[in-house]
């Protein structure tokens, strides 16, 4: 129960679903106006793979819908999935951008500021509102005035702002850290490109002609997937919804794109990388769903489990698939699938041993600290999610909670 007053979050708040811009009339210019759609909507931040466009010159009559640096955007369609809320803020690297219907956007106003809504919106009474109040079995969906109904605690405009800043501030280092992830595994793609598709560091040597009709330097071969990977899918059991209800637990569930759930006991326990089989195949650029993933485990039947062998490493099997348009190797119209037989035989092209370890030893450090910025990030993320009810509530002193974040973020 918190000791602030509950209010109508429509009655303080700036609400707006999205036009339904007419797909026929895209653009497929990354330079213009990216739209934001329910599929870019992730647990708290937006993912732009495969993202949609519209014209700069189309702009003019839809400047109501342009997001601003800060704004709260959540998914109408599906706003709940198994790996929680369709929710996030837009941030000025995911601007400009046009919300299109079926999304909401939230702004508060000068009694409601909109980074402490946004923490009412992450607090799990809003979850577990969403999930009672949503409608439809196909495709669960949530109303504007199922939005603006909810009622959020509504402190002291200035208490507002010292909140969001406690937890605002746990926010922006996990940001920092996912800043930091995406450079380091664009330095890792840019040498793995300039090695092994450009061969940029070979080129005084001599290029043969190989089968598939490219060159490669002499003395490399091209062989398959499954010649530098180790398969272990035969470990893998999936759950049922009723079976993993009644085994939570602390250890992700993964499927074919991302964690579903969380169960009480793992398959796996080490770096692996999960890549979809079926369903979550293939993204629109035709590259395949990955997931670089560390420590204890389970995985359901929907996504491969591969490490890497014959001293290619995991990551270099990452890169590679990332750089891998696997459309052909995709069968089914209607489920789309990537059989391990035809995994194993996308082609790759494999240097003598002497450099396949110089390149994994030059790309070791930027997932090490991949990882470690992943562990780091996790465990802040704890913490807020801690101290976020207790800060709503006011059962928790401004100070003691600031103290602890200081703590925190010190031995970060």
């Amino acid at each position: 129960m918190s000791k602030w007053p509950l209010v109508k979050l429509g009655e303080y708040c700036d609400a707006l679903t999205g036009f339904p811009f007419k797909s026929s009339e895209y653009s497929t210019n990354p330079n213009d106006v990216r739209l934001l759609r329910g599929d870019n909507i992730a647990q708290q931040y937006l993912r732009w793979d495969g993202a949609e466009y519209w014209s700069v010159t189309k702009l003019e009559p839809y400047s109501k819908y342009l997001l601003q640096d800060g704004d709260i955007v959540l998914a109408m369609d599906r706003p709940w999935i198994e790996a929680g809320l369709k929710l996030s803020m837009v941030k000025e690297k995911d601007l400009p951008a046009l919300l299109v219907q079926r999304v909401t956007r939230l702004r508060g106003t000068h009694k409601l500021e909109t980074r402490f809504l946004y923490y009412t919106l992450l607090d799990q009474q809003f979850t577990n509102y969403v999930k009672n109040v949503q409608t439809g079995t196909g495709v669960p969906h949530i109303s504007l005035n199922q939005i603006t109904s909810y009622q959020i605690p509504l402190p002291p405009i200035e208490i507002q702002r010292k909140i969001a800043n406690i937890l605002g501030s746990l926010d922006d280092k996990i940001e920092l850290n996912r800043r930091m992830n995406e450079t380091l595994e664009q330095m890792a793609m840019a040498l793995y490109k300039h090695w092994f598709v450009d061969f940029g560091s070979f080129q005084d040597g001599e290029f043969v002609e190989t089968e598939l009709g490219m060159s490669i330097p002499n003395g490399w071969e091209i062989c398959n997937f499954g010649d530098v990977s180790l398969n272990f899918n035969s470990r893998r059991i999936p759950l049922s919804n009723i079976q993993r209800q009644e085994r939570k637990g602390s250890y992700p569930y993964y499927g074919a794109a991302g964690i579903i759930d969380f169960v009480d006991d793992y398959l796996y326990d080490g770096v692996f990388l999960l890549v979809g089989e079926d369903g979550s195949v293939m993204k629109d650029d035709g590259t395949p769903f990955l997931q670089y993933v560390e420590g204890k485990f389970w995985v359901n039947n929907h996504a491969h489990v591969i490490q890497g062998t014959n001293d290619v490493s995991t990551e270099w099997l990452m890169l590679h698939l990332k750089s891998t348009d696997i459309s052909r190797y995709v069968t089914g119209a209607v489920q789309p699938k990537l059989s391990k037989g035809n995994l194993n035989s996308i082609p790759f092209v494999l240097p003598p041993t002497e450099i396949r370890k110089e390149f994994n030893n030059k790309i070791v450090s930027f997932f090490e600290q991949i990882r470690s910025n992943e562990k780091e990030n996790k465990y802040l993320a704890e913490t807020r999610d801690y101290l976020l009810p207790l800060l709503l509530s006011g059962e928790i002193e401004l100070t003691e909670a600031q103290e602890q974040v200081e703590e925190v973020l010190a031995n970060a």
